[in-house]
Parts: C-alpha cells; structure tokens; sequence
C-alpha cells in the first residue's frame, strides 16, 4: 500500500485534526498563543479543501499540494497579523491596574 504525501495534503480531515493538535497544544501546553494562528489556518485550509472537492466552484482552488502550502502560509501570516492585532485590542481594554506606573 503506497500512499504518497501529496494525497494526504489534499484531504480536509488531514487538516482539520492539525488544528485540532495545534490548537489544543497551544491552549493545554502554554504556548502563548504561538501555534494558535497555524491551527486556524489548517481549519480555514480544511474548508476551502471541502470547498474545492465538494463542487461548489466552477473551478479549483488546489491543484497540486505546493497550492495547498502555499495556502497554507499565506492563511498561517494572516492569521498571525488579525489574532495579534485582536489579541492587543481586547489586551488595551483591560482595566489599568493601580500598581501600574
């Protein structure tokens, strides 16, 4: 049974249970919402993979596996900059404390 690399790129539950690890590493292990952004780009990946197998485009999105990559680490840079941005937001709404100066 020689299953490549390639077909396991393309599949939506791949990507759906990286997520999942990465997301739960990060809240469970402390990451400091380090790997948070990659596995909320691995869930938006596994949607535009069902989108893209499923029919619903007249076209693909993915040909190759280097498309889903390249994808892939455009989502991960994405994420990075409005988790971040989100994050320093909700971070600037907290109550001053006193002992702050």
């Amino acid at each position: 049974m020689n299953i490549d690399f390639a077909y396991w790129l393309l599949e939506p539950q791949v990507w759906i249970i990286a997520g999942l690890v990465l997301v739960i590493a990060d809240i469970f292990l402390g990451y400091g919402f380090f790997v948070l952004p990659i596995g909320v780009a691995a869930f938006l990946i596994s949607a535009l993979l069902a989108i893209d197998t499923g029919g619903y485009l007249d076209f693909k999105i993915f040909d190759s596996w280097r498309d889903v990559m390249i994808w892939f680490s455009i989502l991960s840079v994405v994420s990075i900059v409005v988790l971040r941005l989100v994050f320093q937001k909700y971070k600037s709404q907290e109550k001053k404390d006193i002992n702050d100066y």
